[in-house]
């Protein structure tokens, strides 16, 4: 005797008929001790499963249909251990389905029953259990209507974006399959607010990584992985993201091809706005390869990839005096207003930002660029660079003192953001709003964790703006030897670096001046600070203030 519920719930006879089981009733009583998988299954757990509302007779009733399925199955085929029962049927084709899900013909899984919990609960957890076998023997293409369906259908079910987002990854859809999961997520953290989604977090770096290993030097592929690391990057996985892009730039230029190399480098597109590299060596060892690169690019490479590559020199060197990176910036520039690409353009744009900041005073000049990138982004849909003006033109305007424009350029950032799913940009909004109101237990509470080098001394700087003193114990990052300055006098204060916090540093470097009675410390730093007179202290991270020049 065998009995079916992958598709309607049946008993075959050993002769090949169909054995009769009776009511509808008995069907889902049958179909609910098959779901148990021969365990034991509590009477009262039978009644709430079987019925919204049990009616009175419901104990009575169960033992009826028990009685009823014995005699069309036999007696032995249900067991009764204490208050509860037990399918003892050998041959059940979920069962054997169980134990090798791709081997047995696939149907809906109790498909004439109702939509109970229990039936429902049963359907997904088969659906996945077969989407799992077919997914790891690479046949996950021929799952994605199926899958999209159910994870329409499951919105709040984390396994089912997992599995599509595996089955549009094999299916080379990449870029697609994290959206899935960033969908997913955004979905998930504001319904439930939940801070752990590992399965959602664990496929994501799955994504990542097959996606810089199925690359074997194929252009084409190892292309697409740097392109599905800036998707991730805008997302939210930056570090993860930023160490698959590295991965991939350096397999692409080990098979030594130029053109691969700068397609490679320059296909991770995601804007910057901040001076300090999340990973230093990292960025530092993708400028290297990118000034190899243009130097080895032929007369006749494309100039759109030649302005880009320049871009990301520029880019990826921040925080420095050095020409060199500024001139890349407006060598790009130059080339892609030549050229008349706005996406381009864009790029070069960002560029010359980022660059901006080897000289101190320069907040004027990033409105204006913040002015182009928003009217060029907004007119050619290109949203991560139409978000980035706004937050270039919060933090200028904030730095020139007008922060009723800077609040408009906040406002703008926050409604993109929610639209475009680009949840790192309101994490420098919340830090503008605290800003023109600073609070202990709001700087503390900022969460940092996702941008390294956003965070990095970014909590004692905040701290200190609000009117505390210097707190030598917290992570001072890159501004330590300011933090020993000022508590131990016989530390020397070095020159800061060509980054936002250039005018705070100078401005605590006259503070420790003033100490000492050091004047010609104290001079120096004047003469630091006097091309920034008149714009505020901290303004150009748009985050933390000590008030105007």
């Amino acid at each position: 005797m065998q009995i079916r519920v992958l598709g309607p719930v049946t008993v075959v006879g050993t002769d090949g008929r169909e054995v009769a089981v009776g009511s509808k009733r008995r069907r889902e009583l049958l179909g609910r001790l098959v779901a148990a998988g021969g365990r034991v299954v509590p009477l009262d757990v039978l009644i709430d499963d079987l019925w919204e509302d049990p009616p009175a007779n419901a104990v009575g009733a169960v033992r009826t249909f028990v009685s009823e399925l014995r005699a069309a199955l036999g007696s032995a085929a249900i067991a009764t251990v204490g208050r509860g029962y037990a399918l003892k049927v050998p041959d059940v084709d979920v069962w054997r389905f169980e134990e090798s899900p791709s081997s047995v013909s696939w149907g809906e899984p109790y498909a004439d029953l109702d939509p109970s919990p229990w039936v429902l609960q049963e359907r997904a957890r088969l659906l996945e259990l077969r989407a799992r076998a077919l997914l790891d023997e690479g046949r996950g293409a021929s799952l994605i209507g199926e899958l999209s369906s159910f994870a329409q259908s499951h919105p709040w079910r984390e396994k089912a974006q997992v599995l599509l987002a595996h089955a549009l990854f094999q299916d080379g859809r990449q870029v697609e399959a994290l959206t899935v999961l960033r969908e997913a997520r955004a979905r998930l953290v504001d319904r439930f607010g939940l801070d752990a989604l590992p399965d959602l977090d664990r496929a994501e770096a799955d994504i990542l990584r097959h996606a810089v290993a199925r690359g074997g030097g194929s252009y084409a592929r190892l292309r697409s992985a740097s392109v599905v690391a800036g998707e991730a990057a805008l997302t939210g996985g930056l570090a993860l993201a930023q160490a698959q892009r590295f991965a991939a730039v350096a397999e692409a230029e080990r098979l030594g091809n130029p053109l691969l190399t700068a397609r490679v480098l320059t296909a991770y597109d995601v804007p910057a706005n901040w001076t300090v590299s999340d990973d230093p060596a990292q960025s530092a060892a993708l400028v290297s390869t990118a000034r190899r690169t243009v130097r080895l690019l032929p007369e006749d490479a494309p100039i759109a990839l030649r302005a880009r590559l320049l871009a990301t020199i520029a880019l990826e060197h921040r925080g420095t005096r050095d020409r060199w990176a500024e001139e890349a910036a407006f060598e790009a520039e130059q080339l892609a207003r030549e050229l008349g690409d706005p996406a381009v353009l864009a790029v070069a744009l960002n560029a010359r930002f980022v660059q901006s900041f080897q000289q101190p005073g320069r907040s004027s000049e990033r409105a204006r660029i913040a002015a182009e990138l928003i009217e060029v982004s907004a007119r050619h849909d290109l949203p991560a660079y139409e978000i980035l003006g706004h937050l270039v033109g919060m933090q200028a305007w904030s730095a020139l003192g007008d922060f009723a424009a800077a609040a408009r350029h906040a406002d703008a950032v926050e409604q993109l953001a929610e639209t475009h799913e680009s949840p790192l940009a309101r994490v420098f909004t919340a830090g503008f709003r605290l800003m023109l109101a600073p609070d202990e237990a709001g700087y503390r509470a900022l969460d940092l964790s996702a941008m390294p080098g956003v965070a990095a001394g970014f909590l004692p700087l905040a701290l200190m703006s609000t009117g505390l003193p210097p707190d030598p114990t917290l992570d001072w990052g890159p501004y330590r030897p300011w933090a020993d300055a000022l508590v131990m006098a016989d530390r020397e204060v070095p020159t800061p670096r060509a980054d936002h916090y250039y005018e705070v540093l100078w401005w605590i470097t006259a503070r420790i001046a003033e100490q000492r009675g050091d004047e010609v410390l104290a001079e120096t730093a004047r003469q630091a600070l006097e091309p920034a007179r008149g714009e505020i202290v901290g303004g150009t991270t748009a985050m933390l203030s000590f008030g105007r020049l």
